[in-house]
């Protein structure tokens, strides 16, 4: 690489911070708003590894970033200035922020000290719903889901980093919980709409999975029941919530194989479904 120079859209940074003598490795700090069109736009994707580490795909790029402990966005020098279109450095050179000498996070810890751990099932399938949601969107105008802020997806990512679930309660939490952001989360009013353009009837008062089930089967032409693990979702939240007997998880531990008081082996398998079905529901969307 040839050496820097700060005459290329004047971003901000310390020379005296480079971790070598080529500049690649000068970390350049952003508000961490930059990070907004990234999560909202359907032509690219972010995904976070971890609270303070994440990876955002565009169309013909991607750069991994790092979340310091002032909230504040890194990405290396050179990745900015090789890895990314100029029409999207001019978009990062708003969010430019001071140097902070402040690069600690684990993006760093992965990047520099190759300290990577992949990022949990329970993020991935975070990751993955997000990918397949703004796939969707690309292609019909539609989001399936409601997108969720920089905040909430950072929240999310530390909160499921290391679950660990030793008892009924905490796997309780957890269900009502993983419900509130996936199923809670189904933009109703916007797939009843893209349903009645095409003429797709669905019965009165369906929303959530049901107008899910609806898209799958009739635009994306599923036919393995790839909605299943989140109506198990569903069910399971009905259990958690209310004073029922185990009936609903005896009948969702039963589809996935498992026994039904292996809390632990229970949350493991419903997420490995719902990571598949997001996968191969992003392969029907590339499909249609």
């Amino acid at each position: 690489m040839t050496q820097p120079k700060r005459d290329v859209l004047k971003f901000d940074w310390d020379p005296a911070e480079s971790l070598g003598g080529d500049g690649y490795l000068t970390p350049v700090y952003f508000n961490n708003q930059v990070l907004t069109r990234y999560l909202y736009d359907s032509r690219f994707t972010c995904e976070f590894a971890s609270e303070t580490y994440g990876t955002i795909h565009g169309p013909d790029f991607y750069i991994s970033f790092g979340i310091n402990k002032n909230g504040s966005v890194i990405v290396w020098l050179g990745d900015l200035q090789t890895r990314i279109p100029v029409r999207e450095r001019f978009y990062w050179l708003v969010e430019n922020k001071k140097p902070e000498r402040e690069v600690a996070s684990e993006f760093y810890d992965a990047q520099i000290d190759v300290q990577f751990t992949p990022p949990p099932a329970v993020v991935r399938s975070l990751n993955g719903l997000a990918k397949f949601n703004a796939a969707f969107h690309q292609k019909f105008s539609v989001h399936l889901y409601h997108d969720r802020s920089i905040e909430e997806r950072i929240d999310e990512t530390r909160r499921y980093k290391r679950l660990i679930l030793n008892n009924a309660d905490d796997f309780k939490r957890f269900v009502s919980e993983f419900n509130e952001i996936i199923n809670e989360n189904a933009n109703n009013a916007e797939i009843r709409k893209f349903l009645a353009e095409r003429r797709i009837a669905v019965p009165d008062g369906a929303k959530g999975n049901k107008l899910l089930l609806a898209v799958y089967e009739n635009v994306l032409k599923d036919t393995e029941n790839l909605v299943g693990p989140f109506f198990y979702l569903y069910d399971l939240r009905l259990w958690a919530d209310h004073s029922m007997d185990d009936d609903l998880l005896n009948q969702v531990a039963q589809k996935l194989g498992v026994p039904p008081h292996n809390y632990q082996r229970l949350m493991e398998a419903l997420v490995a479904a719902i990571n598949t079905s997001a996968d191969k529901l992003l392969a029907k969307v590339a499909e249609a």
